[in-house]
């Protein structure tokens, strides 16, 4: 037998072997159904809302449909944008939506893990219900849920919503998370044990007996985390309290993210807390690129050099990788052509897992734009004109009243074309979204230098590292009528080299370019509302400075 035959049947049994456990699950895997009956047990559904005017109406609309009794508790979590103006306006609509107080987010708390608790421990519902504010509901979504936990006698179950994919690049990623727990999750082994091991929920969708939730601790057992989908039905079975997971495809939907770029990002922030460890990165690296990725680029090669039976082997190798995902495809309502792209959907997912490493010892993790322990109440540092430091003030409260002058700075970027890296702010920022700036900008936490701000700043929205240089200072002040916040800062310019596309975090960046010296200049007289406000003085003050030095060449426009 030649190497390449033996690394086929290698191949063979990883493939046949996913196929089977899939075939398997997908046949215990079923829908739950609701004899219709409407008793007094309420269900509390509750709704982390962090920047969420896009979803959040259609999303209370959609719950409120329920033809179980419910009560809906929302937890807005600091939003900037139009969430809270819309939320009263629905509470004042529907009795039956509560909003839950806010609170500073506490050290060593993710934010949507906090907001749950909050919620979870003012539900008055026998049953709380735990979901995202961009899933949407049938009518007897929750009343199917709640019969199969009577039926199953769980204490939490759980449902992976219909996966909408509106691009390309959402279709190569998104259904992996179905290729991963029909492939690895022994269905029998979940429902026979309550090893904390084998089991699974997503946290789009969680349902649990609020006695049971409080017992184990609430929210708090796993406060860090930023994967409660593997972490709260561990939580759950530690206590010796059994999960299940129900079929919810006719019953909740939910487009997860919008794009290639966004849904990396996502994957990203959680994949690799979900696997744990680094052995377990490998060891999934090579099982997927040797049992679903060789035989595609081996089966060829074979034929091609004469080697019948590793080409046999890798063949039907492949087709055990394209039954299994077109089995996937047709259950979730994916389109069947998706299973002939099964290798590259697989390549990128190991891609993520890797990226996920590398954010997760960089702890660059965010969730709606906040990294992982930032105090819900982030604070500026308040200075004069000569960057003397006064106090501090909490940062959207900084902006209000025609503003306080505080620190803040400017970072910018050059390629060796002697070009500018420029970002484009997302819509969901608290002033000025949608607008041109500079590579990053931000503000200094009290007692950081403005330099080590910046990097951090630049990792956490760009996924850069570079080192920078000081460019001086300016101080400028705007308002944004749109947000009715004012910016008066002393802004530190910094400036840095970079050859590379950055990895930008979609709540902070919704998309990015670079632009010659020139056309930049003809861009600020053209169409200067465009920009940020701040860009043009910081500019201003870059520019001189890049020449004098002749750290960046510009390259003229053509």
């Amino acid at each position: 037998m030649t190497p390449l035959a033996l690394l086929m049947v290698f191949a063979l049994l990883i493939a046949c072997g996913a196929l089977a456990m899939t075939a398997w699950n997908l046949r215990v895997y079923r829908a739950p159904r609701s004899d219709g009956a409407v008793d007094g047990e309420l269900v509390s559904v509750c709704i982390p809302a962090r920047n969420e005017e896009h979803n959040i109406e259609a999303c209370l609309r959609s719950v409120l449909r329920s033809v179980h009794p419910i009560e809906v508790l929302v937890y807005d979590d600091e939003s900037t944008d139009a969430t809270p103006v819309i939320l009263a306006r629905l509470i004042q609509e529907d009795t039956r939506i509560r909003q839950v107080p806010t609170v500073p987010l506490p050290e060593g708390w993710s934010g949507k893990q906090h907001a749950c608790d909050r919620m979870g421990r003012a539900a008055a519902g026998k049953w709380v219900l735990f979901i995202d504010a961009d899933v949407r509901f049938e009518p007897d979504a929750v009343a199917c849920a709640v019969d199969f936990a009577r039926v199953s006698g769980c204490s939490l179950v759980s449902t992976f919503p219909r996966q909408i994919c509106g691009t390309f690049g959402e279709l190569l990623q998104v259904p992996m998370i179905f290729f991963i727990l029909f492939s690895y999750l022994p269905f029998g082994r979940m429902r026979r044990t309550t090893q904390p091991s084998a089991s699974a929920a997503c946290g789009q969708f969680i349902l649990a007996d609020r006695e049971a939730y409080l017992n184990i601790g609430g929210h708090a057992a796993f406060k860090d985390s930023m994967h409660d989908g593997v972490r709260m039905p561990r939580a759950f079975r530690k206590k010796g309290y059994r999960t299940d997971l129900f079929d919810g495809t006719r019953l909740v939907s939910v487009r997860m993210y919008q794009g290639f770029a966004q849904s990396w990002r996502g994957f990203a922030k959680n994949a690799y807390e979900g696997l744990g460890s680094v052995s377990l990165l490998v060891f999934l690296t090579v099982m997927h690129a040797v049992g679903h990725a060789s035989a595609w680029v081996v089966m060829p090669i074979a034929f091609a050099a004469g080697d019948p039976l590793a080409g046999t082997l890798g063949l039907v190798s492949m087709g055990a990788n394209v039954t299994q995902r077109a089995a996937l495809c047709k259950r979730f309502e994916h389109p069947l052509w998706l299973a002939l792209l099964h290798p590259v959907s697989v390549l990128l997912m190991t891609a993520v897992q890797w990226d996920s490493l590398r954010i997760h010892l960089r702890r660059g993790r965010t969730w709606r734009g906040r990294s992982l322990g930032q105090s819900g109440s982030e604070r500026v540092v308040l200075v004069d004109e000569l960057d003397r430091e006064l106090g501090t003030a909490e940062k959207i409260q900084a902006h209000r009243n025609g503003g306080c002058l505080h620190r803040a700075f400017s970072v910018f970027l050059f390629d060796g074309q002697g070009r500018l890296l420029l970002q484009r702010r997302a819509a969901g920022k608290y002033h000025f979204g949608g607008l041109w700036t500079n590579t990053c900008c931000s503000h200094p936490r009290p007692g950081e230098l403005p330099m080590n701000a910046a990097r951090r700043r630049l990792g956490e929205e760009m996924g850069i590292d570079v080192e920078l240089h000081p460019a001086g200072t300016f101080v400028y002040e705007a308002h944004d009528p749109s947000s009715g916040l004012t910016e008066r800062e002393l802004d530190h310019v910094l400036v840095g080299r970079f050859d590379g596309s950055p990895s930008p975090n979609p709540d902070e960046v919704c998309d990015w370019r670079w632009i010659s010296f020139d056309d930049l200049d003809a861009e600020l007289r053209a169409v200067p509302d465009e920009f940020t406000p701040w860009f043009r003085p910081a500019w201003e003050k870059a520019r001189p400075m890049l020449d004098a030095a002749g750290l960046f060449s510009p390259v003229p426009a053509r």
